[in-house]
């Protein structure tokens, strides 16, 4: 494939680190995303072993997940060394905090102590984070130099669509694309449009309780592989421009009981390239 595309985090959970990046390589991935926040976990000698078992592998590591802004805060000094250690070129963050102003300062001192360690920051939005809407993520990269992360079933469920990628791709921020599919293209949130940030509690109050618990359950338990759903992948697809990675992320209970962990990396190596020709 021409694009970088990698092996996320969220689809091997239960393998240990060494064995993503194996059965990620193998697969015919060019890189791993890793939860060194918690599953992935490793001290310091660990990560050192695994930076030279990537090297040696000849992928990369796309990115280290994840780091949470909330409102008792502390800046993830371990984390972003950890990134720095294993070689990772950039740094998930999302945030819990409904501050705007808080989370835009926080999002700032992470991305200035990242930077001066080699590793940038990548935000990603979702209905129930600081910011919510594409709009919001232009807004907050635009002043904290971040860059944003798409995850298309994130993007589809706040209501968004093709226009509001282009956008995130015009203002010169986009970082990285999550790639996946969904049973049905249906957001249960009402269409977005762009609003200020300082607008935000109104978005967020467009979603209820009911449908929060099934947006999450979704993105954390039911996501299936690019091509297997309903989402519009492609005409997603079409205008990310071929230089951004992507980051196959499916995580999925039906899928991580059915296939080990090699097997799992070819069934979604396969489903991506699918939705690429």
């Amino acid at each position: 494939m021409a694009r970088l595309v990698c092996l996320a985090a969220g689809c091997m959970l239960d393998a240990d680190p060494f064995e993503v990046a194996e059965a990620a390589a193998l697969a015919g991935f060019d890189g791993i995303g890793l939860r060194l926040s918690g599953e992935h976990r490793l001290d310091e000698a660990g990560l050192v072993r695994l930076r030279r078992r990537v090297d040696d592998l000849g992928i990369v590591v796309l990115d280290i997940e994840v780091h949470r802004i909330t409102a008792e805060w502390s800046l993830p000094a371990w984390l972003i060394d950890a990134a720095a250690i294993v070689g990772a070129r950039s740094l998930l963050v999302v945030s819990d905090d409904t501050d705007v102003g808080a989370t835009i300062d926080r999002l700032g001192q992470v991305s200035d102590a990242a930077r001066a360690v080699g590793v940038t920051v990548g935000m990603e939005y979702m209905a129930w984070t600081t910011p919510s809407t594409p709009a919001g993520a232009i807004e907050m990269a635009t002043a904290t130099g971040v860059s944003i992360v798409v995850d298309v079933l994130h993007h589809t469920r706040v209501g968004a669509g093709v226009a509001d990628l282009d956008a995130v791709v015009a203002s010169g921020r986009l970082g990285w694309v999550q790639l996946c599919d969904a049973v049905s293209p249906v957001s249960p949130v009402s269409p977005v449009s762009p609003v200020a940030l300082g607008s935000r509690a109104s978005e967020v109050s467009r979603v209820s309780p009911v449908a929060l618990d099934d947006l999450i359950g979704e993105a954390r338990h039911r996501r299936l592989p690019p091509g297997e759903g309903a989402l519009p992948l492609r005409a997603l697809l079409a205008v990310v421009p071929q230089g951004t990675p992507l980051s196959v992320e499916v995580q999925s209970d039906l899928l991580a009981r059915s296939h080990g962990s090699g097997e799992r990396a070819r069934v979604l190596y396969r489903a991506a390239a699918s939705v690429l020709r």
